[in-house]
């Protein structure tokens, strides 16, 4: 042996004798949140459709794929790491990583998940605004027939001397109007189903097949408002306390000094380290609180908005028919029959737009309140990515 690797064995030794290791249990900022079991709420919408783009959503994300790829990788460099200061190579060092390895790893983990969840969030999101221009379309194509049935209906009504020219320049202005509108909406609602082609990884024509002549917008359900005091299932909120906790094992500080801080915040022998920690994790946690508080107001006012409307368009569709008999049989003008088809046209978009609102709402809620990832996300899938 040489004299280099026997000092080298002499001083592991002497080091083993004479210093212990430092060994850090796990921090903990605050009792641990269970990860769902099946936060998958896009299974239980009623919705098979929106189930199975969401499904091709994940599947088709690449930077899901790499997020997942990234943190197989840190795995491997964390137990790489380890390996290496196992034994008297640790006992040299004097130090033990694996708590603040073990915190950032949970980190990257809960990233996955809310990433995983903000993407059904958008492909959620994408497909009611698809569905809301395809049901806009519908009622747009529907009324510029209707429109230009009344300029025949005026232009006969001139030739048999019952009206002035006006009715039927009238009845061609509105049709061209209404024609303008529906390409108008057709050009959105093919922007809008290029852009869930591109997020499924779908054809157009595939998509066009799926999503039918029938345009329903879906109704989701709302669960109970949880307690107040109920800790919350956010992935993101769990990755910055994994972070916290990390930042705070590198820098050594014990769960006795934590516990103490949390204890007492203002305490003036609280450390800068811990009192910021704890301010952006409370300051987190308040803002998510906040956040679904307001939701929640919003979509208890949709009942009574989607009543109303009910309401105004059962009216508005009334009028209609009674100004198109009174018109057609000679004792109503063309200007008020122009005016009753249009205010019950915009009546039924409004109510396409405020169901599609009350929708996308729901859907922002199911993020907000940490549904969309469960626990299996925490350990993903090697899968196949381009990744930089």
């Amino acid at each position: 042996m040489s004299a280099f690797a026997i000092g080298l064995s002499l001083a592991l030794a002497g080091c083993v004798t004479s210093k212990a290791p430092e060994t850090h249990a796990a921090l903990t900022i605050a009792p641990p949140v269970e990860a769902p079991q099946d936060g998958d709420w896009w299974k239980a919408a009623g919705d098979p459709l929106l189930a199975n783009l969401i499904e091709r959503g994940l599947a088709a994300d690449n930077d899901l794929a790499c997020r997942a790829a990234r943190l197989h990788e840190q795995e491997e460099t964390d137990a790489s790491a380890s390996r290496r200061l196992s034994g008297k190579v640790r006992a040299l060092v004097g130090k033990d990583e694996a708590p603040e390895r073990d915190a950032a790893r949970m980190a990257w983990a809960y990233a996955y998940a809310q990433a995983r969840a903000d993407r059904a969030t958008e492909v959620a999101l994408a497909y009611v605004q698809v569905r809301r221009l395809q049901q806009v379309l519908i009622l747009r194509t529907q009324r510029l027939d209707q429109f230009r049935d009344n300029a025949v209906i005026a232009e006969f009504r001139r030739q048999a001397g019952l009206v002035t020219a006006i009715d039927g320049g009238l009845g061609n202005s509105m049709a061209g109007v209404a024609d303008a509108d529906v390409a108008a909406t057709r050009a959105r609602y093919d922007e809008a189903r290029g852009r869930l082609s591109a997020l499924t990884g779908m054809t157009d024509t595939d998509l066009l097949t799926a999503l039918g002549e029938k345009a329903d917008i879906p109704t989701f359900a709302v669960d109970a408002s949880p307690a107040s005091e109920a800790p919350l299932h956010r992935a993101d909120l769990l990755a910055l306390r994994s972070r916290l906790e990390s930042s705070l094992a590198h820098d050594k500080i014990t769960q006795v000094q934590l516990d103490a801080a949390i204890a007492a915040p203002e305490d003036a022998t609280t450390s800068q380290v811990l009192r910021d920690a704890l301010q952006k994790l409370t300051k987190a946690d308040e803002g998510a609180r906040a956040e679904i508080a307001s939701t929640r107001v919003a979509l208890a006012a949709f009942d009574k908005r989607e009543s109303a409307l009910a309401d105004t368009a059962a009216q508005a569709k009334r009028a209609v028919t009674d100004a198109r008999s009174a018109y057609r049989a000679g004792f109503g003008d063309f200007a008020t029959l122009y005016v009753a088809e249009a205010a019950a046209l915009a009546a039924e978009e409004a109510r396409v737009g405020l169901k599609a609102d009350r929708a996308a709402t729901v859907i922002r809620l199911h993020k907000q309140e940490g549904a969309g990832w469960s626990a299996a996300d925490l350990d993903p899938p090697m899968g196949t990515a381009s990744c930089d």
